[in-house]
């Protein structure tokens, strides 16, 4: 049933927005990896859940969870709650055992949805990285502004951390996802 919606998103997709997708093989075609991609708009776990070459697994805001449809749908397609401003232990294990199963887990590293250069990335991303082994795919996301506008997903090598600095982790995945945002 996921491929079958996956196959139905893009193909209204492609009926409303001008979709450019780019380096999706640099995706393990196994094992566990970490997705880590921007978040410019509410649209963004549907993009990668579509165009992604492997279902992907998607921490997202508890508050989206309160709305039974939202809640039912969100865990169908891969959903789980993280509660924000907090360690929430529950979603890091929950994360790590996704990524000890061989899974691909998706964040969207600033923690929220931004619009511009946004706020410093969150060092979970790190911490998962370390903690897992799980190398990191960084992914930028563009557009849309609105209907049949261009969106750009780019999608990075991905990075093997060189230190345990969560902070330093997160850094360089942002710094790669901008980098990658600004090669158009």
């Amino acid at each position: 049933m996921y491929w079958l919606l996956k196959w139905l998103v893009r193909l209204v997709f492609r009926g409303i927005f001008r979709i450019s997708v780019s380096g999706v093989e640099q995706i393990p075609y196994e094992g566990a990896v970490i997705v880590a991609a921007n978040h410019p708009t509410w649209l963004d776990p549907i993009l990668l859940g579509a165009y992604l070459p492997r279902k992907p697994y998607f921490i997202a805001k508890a508050e989206v969870f309160r709305y039974r449809v939202f809640n039912l749908l969100i865990r169908y397609l891969g959903g789980f709650p993280v509660h924000r401003g907090m360690p929430d232990i529950r979603a890091i294990r929950h994360s790590l055992r996704l990524l000890q199963e061989g899974k691909v887990l998706a964040i969207f590293i600033e923690g929220s949805r931004t619009f511009k250069a946004g706020p410093s990335p969150k060092p979970g991303v790190g911490m998962l990285a370390v903690k897992s082994g799980a190398p990191i795919v960084p992914v930028a996301i563009q557009g849309p502004c609105g209907l049949f506008s261009r969106i750009r997903i780019r999608v990075g090598r991905p990075i093997r951390p060189a230190t345990d600095s969560y902070a330093d982790i997160a850094q360089l995945v942002m710094a790669e996802i901008r980098r990658l945002a600004s090669s158009a």
